[in-house]
């Protein structure tokens, strides 16, 4: 385990507690009032985004009806409150100080808002390549799915993967699966593709760089292997969450033409890089 300045995991009843559980100890939730001190402001802030975020979503969520369900704003609402669901999940695994976990989460929020950005520039061709991406990964499914088959000689099964990889390449009609590294740097933000390789690749991916959360140094070349938690990360997983969350909102801003809300996620911006620019350089 890791954390805290006092090192309260040295007490016996708590080390025996956290030994047992984990983080999923009633430790970790005691913990929680002293993570929203030390973190208020990043706090107050996911709190504030949030509450535009969910002001956004449903002040159109009923204008919708009669529109067919895979229609383009239909489908952006889905995508909008899919990175809404994510963003709260965010903050509550960063209020039990999971902040690895927390940021690796965030990684489905910058998603959502690169195809959200992509749906504002290009709709007919964000929809169809959404469908096409879906259709690919349930091909690949079925292949997948011949291949294990075929091992165990369950022929029938085999047959039903062929069956219905047919229908989906029908369906698919020629179209080439998405290429995300070109849509999420044509249609992202600017810095989207880089702020999603960052989450990917320090937190959510299994990696060389993700590992390094989980190693305390000790000195002369040696080291521990920890669980966590790993609050001094808080920051920096609400700062990714909030920045793709307003993200999101900016671009739904727009396909459901909401001048105001797209002006009060642009208004949100500066203070969180301030947020950013305020996070202490990490120590050596």
């Amino acid at each position: 385990m890791n954390d805290m300045s006092e090192a309260p995991e040295d007490d016996p009843e708590i080390r025996a507690a956290l030994f047992e559980q984990g983080l999923l100890s009633p430790v970790i939730e005691q913990w929680r009032t002293d993570y929203l001190r030390q973190h208020a402001e990043w706090f107050d802030f996911a709190r504030m985004i949030n509450k535009l975020a969910m002001k956004l979503w449903t002040g159109h969520w009923d204008g919708m009806q009669g529109e067919k369900i895979t229609a383009l704003k239909p489908t952006a609402s889905r995508i909008f409150g899919r990175a809404i669901n994510n963003f709260a999940a965010t903050v509550i695994l960063c209020e039990r100080g999971l902040a690895i976990e927390a940021a690796a989460l965030a990684r489905s929020t910058s998603e959502a808002s690169i195809w959200l950005g992509y749906m504002v520039e290009k709709p007919d061709e964000a929809l169809s390549d959404l469908d096409a991406d879906d259709i690919h990964n349930f091909i690949g499914r079925y292949k997948e799915l011949r291949r294990v088959s075929e091992i165990s000689g369950d022929s029938l099964s085999v047959a039903y993967s062929h069956a219905e990889e047919k229908k989906l390449k029908t369906a698919l009609n020629g179209r080439e699966r998405p290429n995300w590294q070109k849509i999420a740097q044509t249609y992202g933000t600017s810095s989207a593709y880089m702020k999603f390789r960052i989450i990917s690749g320090f937190y959510s991916h299994l990696s060389g760089a993700s590992l390094q959360h989980h190693i305390q140094r000790a000195g002369d070349n040696t080291a521990l292997n920890i669980l966590g938690p790993h609050s001094e990360q808080i920051p920096h997983a609400l700062y990714f969450a909030c920045d793709a969350l307003g993200d999101c909102g900016a671009a739904y801003s727009v396909i459901v033409d909401d001048h105001s809300a797209a002006q009060a996620f642009h208004d949100a911006i500066k203070p969180l890089n301030d947020l950013r620019d305020a996070i202490p350089p990490k120590s050596a």
